[in-house]
């Protein structure tokens, strides 16, 4: 029997064991505020998740519990908040405006490469009236939002600055 793997199904697959392997990776002491993170990150994303399909921006095609939802379960629910959490972990707070532009703009810059590169090769997610600076825009927004909200929650100092 000759089994056809789909370069979809090969890219889902690997970004779960991807996903699973980076959950093991989150250190000890910081789990607390890992899931902290994470389950804000969530809610954010499943309510603008369900906004850009619900209105026809985008569509994932090829994706997981279809009968379900017409958003991307991985990628609202796993992928982004782990994205988050070693974003904001690793944030270099003590470090010059510079350098914590460059951190922030240089991820979700690769973080929209990627998604750019899917789009345009796969059918893993389509773009009707969404482009790739939308993508851009909606993740630093989240992310910035969940950094806020980690910040007051933890009683960081200057909450709203990047």
């Amino acid at each position: 029997m000759i089994v056809i793997y789909s370069i979809e199904s090969i890219l889902l697959t690997g970004a779960w064991i991807s996903c699973f392997f980076a959950l093991f990776f989150i250190p000890r002491k910081k789990l607390d505020r890992a899931a902290f993170i994470f389950l804000t990150t969530q809610f954010f994303s499943w309510i603008l998740g369900l906004i850009v399909v619900q209105y026809g921006w985008l569509e994932y095609p090829v994706r997981e519990f279809s009968k379900a939802n017409a958003t991307s379960f991985l990628f609202e629910f796993l992928m982004l908040p782990i994205i988050v959490i070693y974003f904001i972990l690793n944030y270099p707070n003590h470090k010059q405006f510079k350098v914590r532009i460059l951190y922030f703009a240089a991820i979700i810059s690769a973080f929209t490469l990627i998604e750019f590169i899917i789009e345009r090769y796969t059918m893993i997610i389509k773009y009707h009236a969404w482009k790739w600076y939308w993508t851009w825009i909606s993740m630093s927004l989240v992310i910035y939002m969940v950094m806020v909200i980690y910040k007051w929650f933890y009683k960081q100092k200057r909450i709203f600055s990047i």
